[in-house]
Formats: C-alpha cells, structure tokens, sequence
C-alpha cells in the first residue's frame, strides 16, 4: 500500500464544491490533494456528450439573488444568459459544467503555464473512491481509498453528498451521533431524477409559455417538468424534461422514455396553442437526437436506483455543517450549506464557510 508526502488539506469529492475548495486553497498557495470517485470531475454538473452543450444536471442560477455564484461565474470570465421564458434566472453559456472546466483548468496549470495534472504539493486523483478516513494519534489524517492509497494531511473537507458519504466512508474515530444521524437523514437534491433533452437542429419553434411549467405525471407519463435548455447558440434548440424513470412503465430505454415525454407534452398543450401552431405535435416528435442523464444510477450520488418519489428540497440543517475531529474534519457539499443547501450557490457557500475555517488553522 502507496502512502503519499502530507499536505495540507485532503478534499473527498470533485463537485462544485470541492473544486471551489481547492481554488481557494490554491490562492492561498496551501498544498491539497483532491480525490474523485468517479472518473469525471463536476459531480450534478454535466452536459451531453456530443457537444450540443446540454445541460443535464444542474443548470438554472438566480444571479439577483445568488451572490456567490454570480462573483464565481464572472471571476471565471463565463458569462450567463436569460433562461427563456423565465427572466429571473439564468443559465451559463456552454453549460454549468463550463465552470467546472475553468476551475480545473486554473488548478492544473502550473507556473510555466503548460498543463500539468498535479504537481509535487497539488494533485487531483479520479477514480479515487474513498473508503477509510482515519485521525492517527500525532493529529494527521489518513485517507485510504480502494485502489489501496493511502493519502495524509493536516485536515480534510468532505465535499459531497452526506447521506452517501455516511454509507459508503469509514470514519476513526466514529462521527459523533448527532452527525451520523443528520448525514443518514440528509437528501441529495435531485438525486432522484432522470432528465431527458430533446434536440432539433432548428431554433425554437414553440411558445415559450408552453416550455417552462410544471406537468401531471403518472403511469406512462414520466415528467414532471419541463423547461426550455436550448443552448445559448440559436442554431440548435431542445425541450427538456425533468422525468421519474420507474413512471416508464412500458420499457426501460432512453427511447421509450423520451417517446413517452413528448406524448406527455404534445397532450398537455393548450388548445389555442394547436389552434396556433398547425403540425406542432409532429414537428415535437420529429427531434433529431436525445440526450438522457439518469442520475438515479450514479453510484456515488443516489442509493436508489428506481425511485418513486422527488424528495422535498433540503432545508438548512446545523449538524451537517458541524466539524468533527477537533475541527480537523470539515464539511463542504451543497446539503451542508446553511443558507442555500442543495444549489449550486450552496455548493460554492459551504465551500467557502470550510475555507475561511482552514484558513484560520492553517496560519
């Protein structure tokens, strides 16, 4: 078993917020190692694969009221644009995983300004699931994952979903209670859903109004809602759905379920919308690709495989921001956050609540 030289900070989790951690870390010039179970990086952050830059994970930012995330997109020199229909909120042009590409970028871009995956006191690992987390009596930490590493510093920020980290780590000594008892009852925001994007190589040719709005789901009716996630190019256009995959009753394929998301959409249409747009329902069904993102199967972000239900969005909860260890095992995912928990704004302010402490420490 490898053991690597101590840094000053370990981060478990390549989201949002652990790359927020290690951004800030890294202006700080403190040395940290960041682990990723899975083998990419941006956690609910992702866009298809066939560069239409459709976002299928997290996608909609407040910037009137969110704070954080508007400072980051522009210190990223990303820029928003207005999600149509719904003028309070904004997307991020490329996707919201753009940020998480300029993050990365930044943090693996050494002095000479070539790119470089780590350097001798900065690395970030992937395909580095966490399974032990052990405080050694001289107060250094020690991290194994399964690929039998073994990683030590100074402290360590946990930086993904609660409830998963309870189930899949190991901690010595034990968490305290109260905070296995909060992880356990914690819910990972939007863990549950399956989203299902339909793209036409055509700009957009439906009422924006018909495009941004709840819908009844039920058997063989698999969404529950829809939005506009046309990129901000106006070459493409596409209607998504978020969808509840075990409403799909008559088969388990991404084509059935997108199949079954337009018949859903075309029925829910107005009828000034039919009477307005002749042949709208079958141009609907003429898309020219599917993107489908069935978060529910992400190991390390649901432990339900075919859920029934959405969960609640999260509230604030003290115990999941709490530290452990002396102060030494700190808390960073978005479920954390006292002020915006399950967002990405919450993601970038817990991040920021577990630095200003390692900050303090590590002076």
């Amino acid at each position: 078993m490898s053991k690597t030289s101590p840094v000053d900070v370990i981060i478990v989790g390549g989201g949002l917020s652990g790359l927020v951690v290690a951004r800030e870390l890294q202006k700080k010039r403190k040395t940290w190692i960041l682990l990723e179970a899975n083998e990419r990086l941006g956690g609910r952050l992702q866009n298809d694969n066939s560069g239409d830059r459709i976002d299928l994970g997290g996608a909609w930012i407040w910037p009137q009221h969110q704070p954080l995330m508007n400072e980051l997109v522009q210190s990223l020199d990303l820029e928003f644009f207005s999600q149509p229909g719904d003028y309070s909120s904004a997307r991020v042009v490329g996707g919201a995983v753009e940020i998480v590409n300029k993050i990365v970028k930044e943090l693996t871009k050494n002095d000479f300004g070539s790119n470089s995956e780590s350097s001798p006191t900065c690395s970030i690992e992937t395909g580095s699931a966490v399974m032990r987390c052990k405080r050694n009596q001289d107060k250094t930490i020690e991290v194994q994952d399964t690929r039998e590493r073994t990683f030590v510093a100074k402290y360590l920020v946990i930086a993904g979903s609660p409830n998963m980290i309870e189930k899949c780590i190991e901690f010595d000594p034990p968490l305290s209670p109260l905070k296995i008892d909060s992880m356990r009852q914690s819910q990972t925001w939007m863990a549950g859903v399956t989203k299902v994007a339909l793209v036409y190589e055509s700009p957009r040719f439906w009422p924006i109004y018909e495009s941004n709005r709840g819908m009844r789901a039920g058997p063989n009716k698999p969404s529950f809602q829809v939005y506009d996630g046309s990129p901000f190019e106006e070459s493409l256009s596409a209607l998504t759905f978020f969808a509840l995959s075990s409403l799909s009753l008559t088969g388990d394929d991404d084509d059935t379920l997108a199949k079954q998301c337009v018949e859903q959409f075309c029925s829910s249409l107005s009828p000034k919308t039919i009477q307005d747009n002749p042949g709208i329902c079958d141009s609907l069904k003429e898309y020219d690709r599917i993107h489908v993102k069935r978060w529910p199967l992400e190991k390390y972000i649901s432990n339900d495989r075919n859920p029934t239900r959405i969960n609640p969005h999260p509230e604030p909860k003290l115990y999941l921001a709490r530290d452990e260890w002396d102060g030494c095992l700190l808390f960073a995912g978005t479920e954390t956050d006292l002020r915006s928990p399950g967002v990405m704004e919450g993601a970038v302010g817990a991040a920021l609540r577990a630095v200003k402490k390692l900050n303090q420490r590590l002076s």
